[in-house]
Parts: structure tokens; C-alpha cells; sequence
């Protein structure tokens, strides 16, 4: 079929619009919603103009004759006002040698020109639109000379600007070529007549701030520049514009259909007759031809025609994000003699979408979205990402078990299409339109100020035409956060009338009729319910959910058993994938992650709300991104017989079996390494589930250990960007052994040398052989635990109640609604101290009371005759209360600064509690204080450990202090104070509109690192919740209600050669000490 088409590029836009304002013809184009685009090229797939068909199958456009690339130092003006431009400056006699450089792509705040502003639900200016500030706002001008190629002459030639903000105009050798708005996707322009034969200036202006900034308003930086490459290519008089791709599949999946639009273009005063031809190559066998269909085609003088093409494969290779099979498209434009004058290449995939039942299915399989929402940041380079920065991305994602991502909230680079196409992951493309801080109020939303109604469409046409052919996106976006109207009802419309292959989401839209999929931002997990049992005809895909600012994503486990109960709800995108934080250096020469009005001390800010990432702005994990890898796992283990090694597997993936995996196991006694083996995955289709016997070694019943099995699910290969034995998956149990009566003498066999060496009134000294006890009798607290004549103690074991408040705890007001109980323990007064000796040893009771609520706090002290030291926490509250939950419930110490060597026997390695510790599993584990935090951008709560058996610290000669708990205890170490991470009591110094307030310590990297050592002994710890960061209260079950409780711990000072050594001499270690605690 063949079709002639419209001259091919937009001159301006005011042309386009129904809805033209009188006074908007006489406004400038960057103060006019109505103007976005002057001169510019209409829109087109991403893809390369090579000259001949080897070219395009090697792909790499930088290599060929007809591409420049025009990346690198520019001279730049920087002024803070369009009243300073400089005027005269796109011409070659300018002098520009007092400029300075910038390099290309570059965003001006991160090379030094001007501040980033960090923003959430505000503009950054206080004009109403279409205006733009006058007196700060921004603008930069570029030169750039080049040479023009000899080879040129006589072709069309076009510049593309792959993404600039906020506007961009256009000179060539002093003639101004053209206008752009739309900052994140590409403007391009024929120069061809503007060209000189040899050198040429381009020069470029772009504001900070114009109308267009009205629909960028995204929760990001807002930085500006040149944030993509910028190049020149020359292409043939006749010319192949643009190539959609079309494979369609049969019912059955076993027949593909391609059909193939191509859109020609002949830019020369006379006709020509050429031909087209289609092939469709198999890069698994050897790029054989597996489709090639031809056709002529009569170009008009400066005319366009659409050639569409069409044949049929048999059994395709179908793509999905578990199978990215996909083909190579070539494009061949040869002259009326068959010469190949201009190649083009694109790859792509079958695949067939379609919504059956309310479930999104791909390929006839309902498939699960384990998704994540990614901004495009750099740490150094801001918007500006490297082909490196988004391998490594995509590799991540496929590390940590997501098979989604959504490009909040723009296009993204096109090259991170090719990786999601290639590697397999599932997109939500998402139009560059945001004005949130207008849609928050129905009167001011612009969804039906039908003025705009271009300038939405033309970012929602612009994103389907380049990204059109990649079968990776299954969704289309109209944006985010925008409001609601007419205006989204006419894109929705427009991509639906010439997009079937995909679904359209619109989260503002609700249920309305404008989106195809239930989007919901942050539901309850009742909601998510309520949904599921509303009878529902659409999928229900949470677009934003687990909001991961900071120590973060709790409860994620709860929300998946929902969403695997109800076959209508299909996963969701967590917020989000990286943290945004520049890196900063300060005055000592420290490097940090900068926040808020780390930028500039008076400028807006939303402090560190930018700063929700799985990931840390260097792409290092953040704790909770375990967690996330652990619960999106679709391979599932239980047990069957634990007694006889049966266990049954579960594939949940869409598309795969489960036989191309290996099964790796291993028996762990007391965290310690048992047996292990391997074995070959059993052949698991999706969807179903296989017994697994593993082979077990005789458990003995006289160690008095605790035995686990973990079974894990890994690769025996590379696959993809994953190296050979990658976890996939991985499940613990605990083995049932049965536990000796086994008896263990005391450490000390000679019990008449414990004495009480002083007892005056504010001292209680207790001196059993090698060990000294030490209370004060005023507070109450033991102050002292001496061993060796070493001093294990810093500062006193005293209670404590308090945690340094999350990110999730400061959005909930935990700071306010709790803040009885960061001063609990201060509060608490001495009423009674008793010592008293018995048989086991000297037991000491200190009664508190406190003027903070009903009830008291009492501690039992036994002093055993061996220097042990068990601890009994009794705290009673008084029913008829009304008390908030607290946030801990357990005591801390402070050791010496050289007790380093930190090992427990509990959950890790990474920091988990109680609503995120799925992911963590009960091992032996060894490390070093510090190795153990996690330095937050904002500091906080960190390191904790739940489910610990008994937890150690030592230095360097082997001393040290071993705490067991009666009950599983929660236990963290720290190289500094609480105090030095905690919110500050009493002020407000909130920098945001969001509330956020400050801490003793601002940046994460600048908490001091101390000569001392502070461990938590805590009976609970509440979950950190993640549901939002600006409300929702950690989930009930992983609360701590205000009531009575009793838990105790034994302390065990030891040293490097005990008196419990070994008959060879070796040293009793810490394990084995605690298990003689828990059997006495």
C-alpha cells in the first residue's frame, strides 16, 4: 500500500491549534503555551540513516561517513536574567574568548553555572503561565564551530539536539533555524541551507524557565542544559524518515505477521523513482533472511509518500521480559539502477498484549509486573547518564529480581530502550507532562484549559513516534501527576487510535474511561482488596507504591500476598530506583550525598525527598533493596517433610522452566557450615509446582545447636548481564532436632572468691575472680563490667526507648506522637536498689519511676559466681493509658572504641527488622562495626538485626562482651552516639514544606565516627513501615503497644584464653559460650 503524506515538519504550532488566544500570536515562544516548536522536524522512530546494509548491520553509527558528533566543550555564557543575554553572539565575528566551556551533554548546575533546585509539589518561580520569571531566570548561550565533511556536499543534512531544557532556539552562521520545547525528547532540524562548505558556527540559547516549565514539573532536580547528545547526520536526497514496525501474532502465537509502514522522503526539486525493500533477519541463526519483500515507489518533487509492507513468519521466537527474542528490521532504500543508497536497522519482537478477564496478558499469559519506578540521574553529571550508568542499571535490576521499570516521568534515553528490549524488561513510557503543583486543585488543573491542548499532545505524539517499534513498552503514560480533563481524554484518545498493540494508563484517571489499567499511587493494601473484590475489568497495577525514602520498605511481603492472592491484581512500580543526591565535597575534603539547601542556604527546598532510591546515587544497594529482590523472587521453596529432606518447588514466572537452574542447598549448625551439595532444578513449568528431595546427612541430637537448611535456586551459566552461580531465589527452614538435657559447669569452679568489695551510697562493687561488676545507687544503672582488668563498659546499660526517627517516622510525626519516649529513660527516677546474695550468686533490683506514665521499670541483676551477668527487664504499665507505641523497648551500652570485631548469630548480613526480614537469613556472621551501618543521606535509624540468638564484640587481643538473649533479641552496633544521628528535640528547623526536620548530623558521610562502640540489646523494635513517607503509620503488627513487658539477657565478659580453655589450649569461642549460657 502506498500513501502520499503532508510536508513532514512543524513551522509552528499556533497553525496546529483549534484553540488559538489572540493575545498568545503576539507573545514570545517561550512565554507561549501555543508555540513549542518552530522549524522543527516532525517526529520519527529512533533509528540511523546508514549508507549501505553491512553498515546497518553492524550498527554503530559513529562510525560512519554521514554522522558527526558534535559532543564535547562548547564556549558558554552563563547570566542569571535574559536581560543579560548577550546580544549578537550566533555570529562568527563575535568575540567569545572571555566565555567560559562547558561540556556537551552537560547540565548547567553540576558544571558550576547557577544551583540545582530540588522541589516536590512546587514551582520553583512564583509567575502564573504562561509567563516566565523575568528578574532570576537563567539562560545559557553555546557556540560550537565545526568543519563541514567534503563527503556532505549536495546531501540534506539535520541537527539533533537529543534533549535540552527548558527551551531551545537554533542559529547557523548567524540565520536562526528554529525553536524547541519539549525537553526530553529529541529536536531536530534540516540546516542543509544554512550550511557553508567549510567552517560553520552553530549556536544555541536556552532559558531556564518558560512556559513549557509548566509541564516539568516533576518530583526531581530541576536542573537545565543540554542533557543528550548532540550530532549532525547527512543523509541521500531521498531519504527513509520513518520506519513503524507492526508484528502481529495469530491466536495461537505460531504465525507472526509483520507489517512494515515506511515513510520516504525526497528533499530534491525533481522526482525519483526508487525502490524499498523489507527484510526481516534471525540473529540466532546466523542472521538468516527469514522475510524480504520489495516494492517501487515514485517520489514526487519534494515530496513524501508512506510505503507499507507486509509478510509471514512461521513460529516466531515470542518476546516477553523472560524471552527478549528479538529481529533484526532492515530497511533498504536503493535507486532506480538496485544500488543501496540509505540503510536503516531497528530490532524488534513478536509479542501480543491484550487485557483477558482483567488480567494484562502477554503472549495469552497473565503475566506479574515486579516493578520500579527509575528516574535518569547521575550523581556527578545530574540528568546527564552514561551508556555505562544504564548497563549498570539494567544489570541491577535483573540482579535484584525486577522485571519492570517505568520511565517516570519522560521519555527516557532511547539507548535504554535497546537495553530493556535486549535484556528483557517491561516498560511503562511515560509522556514528559507534569503540573503538579497545578493539578492539586481541580480550578487550576490545565486537563481542560483547552489552550494546552497542543502542546500535550505534541509530548505525547513525540514519545509514541520514537519509541514506537521497541517491544519492550507495553504501556503507554499520559503523564504524571497532572489533573484530570478533556485534555488527557484527546491523547488517550490519539494513542489509542493508532496504537492497538499496547494498554494506556493514566493514574489521575482513576477508574475513569481514559485508562486502561487501575493505577492507583500508594494504596492501603484494603484498598488493593477492595478493588480485587469489586469485580473489576481492568488489571490492577500499582504505578507508585513502597515509598523507598530511606531506611524504608517494610511490610513489602504483605502487600505481595495480597497481590498474589487476587489474579485481577498484577503487581506495581515501587518509588523508586535510585536516590538523586549530587555528590559534594566539604571542606575537609569529605565527600556526601547533597540535599535541600546543601545546593544553596536560600533557596526552596524539599529537603530529602528526592532521596527514595532502592538503590544509593553510585548505585550501591541500599539495605532494603534485599528485601525487595527476596519478595519479587518467582521461584518459590516449601517444605514438605522437613524430617526427610521432601520439599516442593514453585515456578511463578510467566514463561520460563525452571530446569535450566541448578539447586544449591546447605545445612548450617548454629550458623556454622554443616553440609552442602547440588543438585539439578527439576523441570517446573510456569505456574506449577515439583517435589524436591534433598539428601540429608544424620542431624546429631547432643550439640544442643540449632540446624537450618537454605535452599537456593542459581544460575549454572552466565545469562544476560548475570554471572554463573547468581542467586535467583533462595528459602530457609529450620530443621527439628531434639535438644539434649546437656549440663554445663560454670565457667568458674572456685564460687568462694565472689565478694562484694565496696557498697557505699552510690556505689556497688561486685568482684567475682577475674571479673568486676560496678552499679551507681543514685541512677541505679551498672556502669561497669570488667574482665581481665579490661573495662568492657564506656557509659552505663540503661534502658531505652527511643530510636533516631526514620524518614517514614519524621512523615508520620513520630517525633511529636512519640516524643514521650525519647526522654523515657532519662526521665526515669531510682525509687528502690536492693543486692542480695544467693546461691546462683549476688542478685541486685532497681525499681524506677517516672512522672511520664503509670507504672515502673524495674531491672533484675543476677551476678553469677562465674562473672555472668543476667539481665531481667520488667517494665509495667498501667491499663486505663492512653500512650503511644514505642518505638524500642530494650537497653544499650557504650563500649571502648577497640571492641571492633562484631559477630551474632541471628539475621543478616544487611540490617533487617521486623516488617523487613524476609530477605535476611539466621546465619553465623562476622564483621566490623563500621562495616555494619549504613551511612542514610539524611541520617537515621540503621544496622539492626532481628531473630539474634547472642551477639559479640572483641578487639583485637580477643577480649570482649558476649549478650544472649533469653528470647530472640533485636541487636544493632554502632561506631558512634545515638545522639549523633537523632532528631533534635524541641526545634523547629524544618527546611521543606513537607516537614521535614533535622537531626544533630545533616549528612549521612559527616556522622563522626567515635572512639566507642554503642550496642543495642533490644527486645523489639518496631518495623520501619514504607507504605508512604508523609503519614501512614507502620503496620499494627509490627508495632510495640504501650503496655507491660518482661525479657532478659545474660552478659558474658570473656577474654582470649578463658578458664573454660580447651584441653588443646584454643580459646571457648563465642558461640560456644552462649550455647553453655542457654543450658544452664
Amino acid at each position: 500500500m502506498i500513501k502520499l503524506l503532508l510536508p513532514l515538519m512543524v513551522t509552528t504550532t499556533l497553525l496546529l491549534s483549534p484553540y488559538v488566544d489572540a493575545k498568545a500570536q503576539k507573545r514570545e515562544p517561550w512565554e507561549n503555551n501555543q508555540v513549542f516548536a518552530i522549524n522543527k522536524e516532525a517526529p520519527h522512530a529512533t533509528m540511523f540513516p546508514f549508507l549501505s546494509r553491512d553498515a546497518a548491520l553492524i550498527n554503530v553509527k559513529e562510525q560512519n561517513d554521514n554522522f558527526l558528533l558534535l559532543n564535547g566543550l562548547w564556549k558558554f555564557d552563563w547570566q542569571r536574567s535574559p536581560k543579560n543575554k548577550p546580544e549578537g553572539f550566533q555570529t562568527a565575528n563575535f568575540n567569545d574568548e572571555q566565555w567560559s566551556q562547558i561540556p556537551v551533554p552537560g547540565n548547567w548546575e553540576t558544571e558550576g553555572f547557577g544551583y540545582p533546585i530540588y522541589l516536590d509539589e512546587r514551582f520553583p518561580f512564583t509567575t502564573t503561565w504562561p509567563d516566565a520569571p523575568k528578574d532570576y531566570n537563567p539562560i545559557g548561550s553555546y557556540r560550537k564551530p565545526f568543519n563541514l565533511p567534503k563527503s556532505w556536499q549536495g546531501k540534506q543534512v539535520f541537527l539533533h539536539v537529543g534533549a535540552a531544557k527548558s527551551s531551545l532556539d537554533v542559529w547557523l552562521n548567524g540565520e536562526k533555524v528554529g525553536f524547541s520545547q519539549g525537553s526530553k525528547t529529541p529536536a531536530e532540524f534540516d540546516i542543509s541551507k544554512y550550511l557553508k562548505a567549510d567552517e560553520n558556527l552553530l549556536a544555541f540559547q536556552i532559558r531556564r524557565w518558560t512556559d513549557a516549565s509548566y509541564l516539568e514539573s516533576q518530583d526531581m532536580l530541576r536542573i537545565s542544559g543540554i542533557e543528550r547528545d548532540v550530532y549532525l547526520y547527512a543523509t541521500p536526497k531521498q531519504h527513509v524518515f520513518d520506519v513503524h514496525a507492526k508484528p502481529t501474532l495469530n491466536k495461537n502465537f505460531t504465525q507472526g505477521t509483520l507489517t512494515v509502514d515506511v515513510t520516504l522522503k525526497n528533499y530534491d526539486n525533481k522526482k525519483a523513482n526508487q525502490h524499498v525493500e523489507v527484510e526481516l533477519l534471525d540473529p540466532r541463526s546466523n542472521m538468516k533472511v527469514l522475510l524480504s519483500k520489495k516494492s517501487n515507489v515514485k517520489l514526487s518533487a519534494k515530496g513524501s509518500i508512506e510505503v507499507s509492507l507486509a509478510g509471514n513468519i512461521q513460529q516466531p521466537a515470542l518476546w516477553s521480559a523472560e524471552t527478549p527474542n528479538l529481529y533484526t528490521l532492515l530497511v533498504n532504500l536503493k535507486d532506480s539502477k538496485g544500488n543501496t543508497i540509505e540503510s536503516v536497522r531497528d530490532d524488534i519482537g513478536f509479542r501480543h498484549l491484550a487485557v483477558v478477564n482483567a488480567q494484562l496478558t502477554i503472549n495469552g499469559k497473565a503475566i506479574t509486573i515486579r516493578g520500579v519506578d527509575r528516574h535518569e540521574t547521575d550523581p556527578q553529571h545530574g540528568h546527564v547518564v552514561t551508556k555505562a550508568s544504564m548497563e549498570k542499571d539494567i544489570q541491577l535490576m535483573k540482579q535484584f529480581n525486577i522485571n519492570a521499570v517505568r520511565s517516570s516521568h519522560y521519555p527516557n534515553n532511547p539507548y535504554w530502550y535497546e537495553l530493556t528490549d535486549k535484556y528483557g524488561l517491561y516498560v511503562i513510557d511515560e509522556a514528559n507532562i507534569e503540573s503538579h503543583p497545578l493539578a492539586i486543585d481541580e480550578k487550576t488543573q490545565l486537563g481542560n484549559e483547552m489552550s494546552w491542548l497542543a502542546a500535550h499532545l505534541d509530548r505525547t505524539q513525540r514519545m509514541f513516534e520514537r519509541d514506537k517499534n521497541h517491544p519492550s513498552i507495553i504501556i503507554w503514560s499520559l503523564g504524571n501527576e497532572a489533573g484530570k480533563g478533556k485534555i488527557f481524554e484527546a491523547t488517550y484518545k490519539w494513542l489509542k487510535d493508532n496504537d492497538t498493540s499496547r494498554l494506556v494508563q493514566y493514574e489521575p484517571a482513576g477508574e475513569a474511561h481514559y485508562t486502561d489499567v487501575f493505577a492507583p499511587m500508594y494504596p492501603s493494601i484494603e484498598r488493593l482488596i477492595k478493588y480485587a473484590e469489586s469485580d473489576p475489568s481492568r488489571p490492577g497495577i500499582m504505578i507508585e507504591y513502597a515509598h523507598a525514602m530511606g531506611n524504608s520498605v517494610g511490610n513489602l511481603k504483605d502487600y505481595w500476598q495480597v497481590i498474589e492472592k487476587y489474579d485481577v491484581l498484577q503487581g506495581g512500580f515501587i518509588w523508586d530506583w535510585v536516590d538523586q543526591s549530587l555528590e559534594y565535597t566539604n571542606e575537609n575534603g569529605v565527600k556526601y550525598w547533597a540535599y535541600g539547601k546543601d545546593f544553596h542556604p536560600d533557596l526552596a527546598s524539599d529537603g530529602n525527598f528526592l532521596n527514595n532510591g532502592l538503590m544509593s546515587p553510585d548505585r550501591k544497594p541500599n539495605p532494603h533493596a534485599f528485601e525487595v529482590k527476596k519478595v519479587y523472587q518467582a521461584i518459590r521453596f516449601a517444605a514438605l517433610d522437613l524430617n526427610k529432606g521432601s520439599y516442593v518447588t514453585e515456578n511463578r514466572y510467566d514463561f520460563i522452566d525452571l530446569a535450566q537452574y541448578d539447586l544449591h542447598w546447605k545445612v548450617e549448625a548454629d550458623g556454622e557450615l554443616f553440609a552442602q551439595g547440588h543438585q539439578s532444578m527439576p523441570s517446573v513449568k510456569p505456574g506449577k509446582k515439583a517435589a524436591i528431595e534433598v539428601s540429608l546427612p544424620t542431624l546429631p541430637s547432643s550439640d544442643n545447636k540449632e540446624y537450618f537448611i537454605t535452599l537456593s535456586a542459581v544460575l549454572p551459566s552466565p545469562q544476560g548481564l548475570l554471572s554463573t552461580g547468581h542467586e535467583l531465589a533462595f528459602e530457609q527452614f529450620k530443621l527439628p532436632v531434639k535438644l539434649a538435657q546437656a549440663k554445663v559447669s560454670p565457667r568458674t569452679a572456685n564460687l568462694s572468691k565472689m565478694t562484694i568489695k565496696q557498697d557505699s551510697n552510690s556505689t556497688l562493687v561486685i568482684k567475682s575472680n577475674d571479673t568486676q561488676v560496678t552499679f551507681n545507687k543514685t541512677s541505679g544503672w551498672l556502669t561497669q563490667y570488667s574482665h581481665n582488668n579490661t573495662n568492657l563498659l564506656k557509659a552505663p546499660l540503661k534502658a531505652n526507648f527511643w530510636r533516631a526517627p526514620t524518614d517514614n517516622d519524621l512523615g508520620n510525626g513520630m517525633q511529636k506522637w512519640a516524643a514521650i519516649w525519647q526522654t523515657a529513660s532519662d526521665n526515669l527516677t531510682l525509687t528502690s536498689f536492693t543486692s542480695t546474695k544467693t546461691a546462683n550468686g549476688i542478685k541486685v533490683i532497681t525499681h524506677h519511676t517516672t512522672a511520664d506514665f503509670n507504672g515502673d521499670y524495674q531491672v533484675e541483676y543476677l551476678i553469677k559466681h562465674d562473672g555472668q551477668i543476667h539481665v531481667q527487664n520488667n517494665l509495667t504499665i498501667e491499663s486505663g493509658q492512653t500512650l503511644p507505641n514505642l518505638p524500642r523497648l530494650g537497653m544499650q551500652l557504650t563500649m571502648p572504641g577497640e571492641f571492633q570485631q562484631l559477630s551474632w548469630f541471628g539475621r543478616g548480613p544487611h540490617e533487617n527488622y521486623a516488617d523487613r526480614k524476609t530477605s535476611a537469613q539466621v546465619s553465623l556472621y562476622k564483621s566490623l562495626v563500621k562495616e555494619q551501618i549504613h551511612h542514610y543521606i539524611r541520617p537515621q535509624e540503621n544496622a539492626n538485626k532481628t531473630d539474634v540468638r547472642w551477639l559479640a564484640l572483641k578487639n583485637n587481643k580477643g577480649s570482649g562482651l558476649l549478650a544472649v538473649g533469653d528470647q530472640l533479641l533485636n541487636a544493632s552496633a554502632w561506631p558512634y552516639k545515638q545522639s549523633d544521628i537523632d532528631f533534635i528535640a524541641g526545634k523547629d528547623g524544618s527546611e521543606s514544606a513537607s516537614g521535614l526536620v533535622p537531626v544533630t548530623t545533616k549528612r549521612g558521610a559527616e556522622v563522626p565516627m567515635r572512639n566507642l562502640v554503642t550496642v543495642n540489646i533490644d527486645h523489639k523494635q518496631m518495623g520501619v513501615g514504607g507504605d508512604t513517607s508523609w503519614g501512614r503509620l507502620v503496620h499494627a503488627q509490627y508495632t510495640i503497644p504501650a503496655k507491660s513487658y518482661q525479657y532478659g539477657f545474660t552478659l558474658v565478659a570473656f577474654s582470649a584464653a578463658p578458664a573454660s580453655a580447651k584441653p588443646s589450649g584454643e580459646a571457648v569461642s563465642s558461640a560456644e559460650l552462649a550455647r553453655s549460657v542457654k543450658v544452664k
